[in-house]
């Protein structure tokens, strides 16, 4: 996975987040009343966690317990990346959106056909180790069985979910590690949209700057209040 994500788009994400005298601290320390800024660094925090752990070669255990725990790891960390993804779009492009919604390209063969990209992996996310013990799909409550080896070609775990109405057939989901990295690249790619936002928001706020008229003081302590 090293080739395919690796850490130096956060790395330079954080850089410019933090380079033009410090403008975005400026700007969404106080956004409406609200402290982005703490919003912003948490995001970036959390996705250099995740991407240097997706970075880190894991062999496959033999054991399937300890597979199973590897994959919801490996789910979990591209969880983290995509809410932080979700948030900067919030922060910086559209508070009132989510990217990518209603986009059915990175899941073949679901389960759930009306879910998007979005919603599906997070139903993947349920089944496969989150709340696998309390999930509600398909208008009845639903509990995950033991993850076992696939039978699928497309697959590589399956579970099954069983159904607390009597006489309702389960449902088998199986999931594809390919699928995810796919999900995950896409949505770890996006921080390229978000940086192109930033850059332009720093050029309108140079051209408000540069359009903004400088009142001359006499005295050169008050002309630095002004100028600052």
């Amino acid at each position: 996975m090293d080739k395919m994500i690796n850490d130096s788009k956060i790395s330079d994400f954080r850089d410019l987040v933090n380079s033009n005298s410090s403008f975005i601290y400026q700007e969404y320390q106080n956004k409406n009343g609200k402290n982005l800024w703490n919003l912003i660094c948490s995001c970036m925090d959390w996705l250099t966690v995740s991407v240097r752990h997706l970075q880190r070669p894991q062999d496959q255990d033999n054991n399937i317990d300890v597979r199973v725990m590897q994959m919801f790891s490996l789910i979990s960390s591209i969880d983290l990346v995509s809410e932080s993804i979700s948030q900067f779009h919030r922060v910086f492009i559209n508070p009132k959106t989510l990217p990518f919604a209603g986009e059915k390209e990175c899941f073949r063969d679901r389960l759930f056909d009306e879910e998007d990209d979005n919603t599906y992996f997070k139903s993947i996310r349920a089944c496969f180790g989150a709340h696998p013990v309390n999930l509600n799909q398909s208008s009845s409550k639903r509990f995950a069985s033991w993850p076992f080896d696939s039978h699928m070609n497309s697959g590589e775990l399956t579970v099954h979910l069983y159904s607390n109405k009597i006489g309702e057939d389960d449902l088998s989901m199986h999931l594809n590690s390919e699928e995810l990295i796919a999900f995950l690249i896409k949505r770890y790619n996006y921080l390229d949209v978000i940086s192109f936002k930033i850059t332009n928001l720093f050029e309108e706020f140079n051209l408000a700057l540069s359009e903004k008229l400088i009142v001359n003081k006499d005295d050169p302590l008050e002309m630095l209040y002004v100028l600052k």
